[in-house]
């Protein structure tokens, strides 16, 4: 039933104290245009959801691609709640200190835990992308899987080549892992690449901050540090998406979209240039 404006509804019967009165309320996603007439803000819009005004992920990019359809499904698509079961973190021990691998500026490094709702912690939160992956199932281990950074959806780690850091990009081809067990057999995990079996993330031993991650290969030789070196803590997400959260896409990349209540200290922009 829809009222006009000013009216109300009226709800009589008999009521007891067992009954339940549901109420749903219609909401959608919308723009509106910052208030400023110069010409040159005439594609600077706000993105909202209801009430929620939602912010975008970013730390100065700003330009959304919504094409020519004005329709908002096109170009903003929801988040299932499915998805925070794939949310992981991946850390390890090194002299004595707590490291956890992370995106810094699209290359992959080993950095100390970060404060919960910093930028370092966005980046230090990865989704397990898979077609075989159950969102029910507790265990990643045998799963081929792709890594997408939280915080840059539709990007994923890749691979450069063996010996070689590893970096964020679009090259499916070369983002596929095989999760296993950790090769130091203490309940860890290990990554395997699927294009170069025998190869698995590496960050070495006795290591420090800014450490890059590399692709390594195990040889003949009998190395010691190896099982070590490519073992993982897999953790639970250090972020995690608010069950109001968007995919939209941009000029150069997609944004995540959450409501700015939501927000701590990361950066975002709750306003966007829309172009074609």
């Amino acid at each position: 039933m829809l009222l006009r404006t000013g009216n109300f509804l009226s709800v009589s019967r008999k009521w007891s104290s067992s009954d339940k009165l549901s109420l749903e309320f219609p909401i959608s996603l919308r723009t509106e245009a910052i208030s400023d007439d110069r010409p040159e803000s005439a594609s600077i819009q706000a993105i909202l959801y209801g009430p929620y005004l939602l912010a975008g992920l970013s730390s100065g990019d700003w330009d959304l691609k919504t094409g020519t359809n004005t329709s908002q499904l096109d170009w903003i698509t929801a988040i299932p709640p499915s998805y925070n079961s794939q949310l992981i973190s991946l850390q390890q021990q090194s002299s004595n200190e707590t490291f956890v691998l992370m995106n810094s500026n699209n290359t992959i490094t080993m950095e100390k835990m970060p404060e919960s709702g910093t930028d370092a912690a966005l980046q230090a939160t990865f989704r397990f992308v898979s077609e075989n992956l159950n969102s029910s199932e507790n265990s990643f281990i045998g799963k081929t899987v792709m890594m997408e950074p939280f915080d840059l959806p539709g990007l994923l780690v890749v691979q450069q080549g063996k010996n070689q850091t590893l970096a964020v990009g679009d090259t499916e081809g070369s983002s596929m892992f095989r999760v296993v067990k950790g090769l130091d057999g203490k309940g860890t995990v290990s990554l395997e690449s699927v294009s170069q079996k025998g190869c698995f993330l590496y960050t070495g031993v006795n290591y420090k901050a800014g450490t890059k991650i590399k692709l390594s290969c195990q040889s003949g030789l009998k190395d010691a540090a190896f099982p070590q070196a490519t073992s993982f803590k897999l953790s639970k997400g250090l972020s995690e998406y608010h069950p109001i959260s968007f995919v939209a896409n941009g000029a150069k990349r997609k944004f995540l979209l959450m409501p700015l209540l939501s927000m701590r200290d990361e950066s975002y922009t709750v306003y966007f240039s829309r172009g074609a």
